[in-house]
């Protein structure tokens, strides 16, 4: 008797997975409630397996999106998938997520991102306005966040960011900045954000805070004489350069 009911029931168990395991992605997504911002589009596949034509994330746009969820980790509580996205896009996303469904952990790893930098500039609260070009690119080794507060808190990071292409509009034009590299962590659940020279701005800064959109800055730069007029103003604006030619950088 016990061994029929065991039967019946693996029966059933096993209908059920084949059920979710071929169940439209399209029949599930589009009944989710998601956050202000975020939104899937033209979804197809299925739920383990599936895609969507683009993908909102706060104003941004990712095309051609497709992810893999691992069944096994499921069974964990875990909810674990590739995601990636087209590369030949300003904006683009690839690397493995993970949520925990009873801690609220969002573990990410191997994650490769880029955006353009204007979304950036237009974000941050900075002392003057710029209007920046080039491309933001950020490499996570591994991250981990707790999201069960509105402001994600920053468990261990561990990554490099940078930004290519740099490049600053003024009056007369788009100025050529090259290349300035970061690297990202968080410290006691503060995020650290550190730029360091060599680079066309004579720049270094560390920014910190719980908020990675309300950092602190403290560092320095030195603006070399063959940049334009209205970069040598600003920088002026900001401080008075020390004796060897550093202008302070706080806000």
């Amino acid at each position: 008797m016990k061994s029929r009911i065991f039967i019946v029931l693996s029966a059933l168990l096993l209908l059920i997975i084949l059920v979710i395991a071929k169940l439209p992605a399209k029949h599930v997504v589009y009944r989710v409630n998601f956050p202000t911002g975020i939104g899937l589009y033209e979804v197809s596949g299925t739920i383990w397996q599936g895609s969507a034509a683009s993908a909102l994330v706060h104003g941004q746009t990712l095309n051609n999106v497709t992810w893999d969820i691992s069944v096994w980790a499921l069974l964990t509580g875990t909810i674990s998938a590739e995601v990636h996205t087209n590369q030949r896009t300003n904006t683009h996303v690839n690397g493995t997520v993970a949520y925990a469904l009873f801690s609220k952990i969002l573990s990410v790893h191997e994650i490769n991102a880029t955006l353009p930098a204007e979304v950036i500039f237009a974000q941050a609260a900075l002392p003057v306005p710029v209007i920046g070009a080039g491309q933001i690119g950020i490499k996570l080794s591994d991250a981990s966040f707790d999201v069960s507060q509105p402001v994600p808190i920053c468990e261990h990071l561990n990554g490099s960011g940078s930004w290519q292409n740099a490049g600053v509009l003024v009056s007369t034009g788009m100025v050529d900045l090259g290349t300035f590299n970061a690297q990202l962590r968080c410290i006691d659940s503060v995020y650290n954000i550190e730029v360091r020279e060599p680079n066309k701005l004579g720049l270094s800064f560390i920014a910190t805070g719980n908020n990675p959109q309300q950092l602190r800055i403290n560092g320095r730069f030195k603006l070399p004489p063959e940049l334009p007029e209205e970069m040598q103003r600003v920088a002026e604006f900001l401080g008075q350069p020390d004796a060897q030619g550093y202008t302070p950088l706080k806000w």
